[in-house]
């Protein structure tokens, strides 16, 4: 009898525990940032540098508004047709990470 009891109350408290689980897992912040850029082409050079390359492009999350200041070029990739691929990254207090791609036309 004591060991149906003291079984009974295992499982209660792990129901109980999986409840509690459940509702601080739905809390918690799971979507990355969304990342836009603006209408304009840009056009690739080698030589442009960081902030020319981020001109443009906004970073925004549901939870923490606007997150710009976390965006960062994770590479920048040649294609076959002479043209670049530029990944965008950006990042929320989450940790949530958003990237999106775009691809440019080379200068000259």
């Amino acid at each position: 009898m004591k060991t149906k009891l003291i079984t009974i109350g295992f499982i209660l408290a792990d129901a109980i525990l999986l409840g509690v689980a459940a509702f601080l897992y739905q809390g918690l912040d799971r979507t990355a940032p969304v990342i836009s850029f603006s209408q304009d082409e840009l056009r690739y050079s080698p030589d442009l540098t960081k902030a020319e390359l981020l001109e443009g492009v906004t970073a925004s999350d549901r939870e923490d508004g606007d997150v710009t200041d976390s965006l960062l070029i994770e590479k920048i990739s040649d294609t076959a047709d002479g043209r670049v691929i530029i990944t965008y990254a950006a990042l929320d207090s989450s940790n949530n990470v958003a990237k999106k791609s775009r691809i440019c036309r080379v200068e000259g």
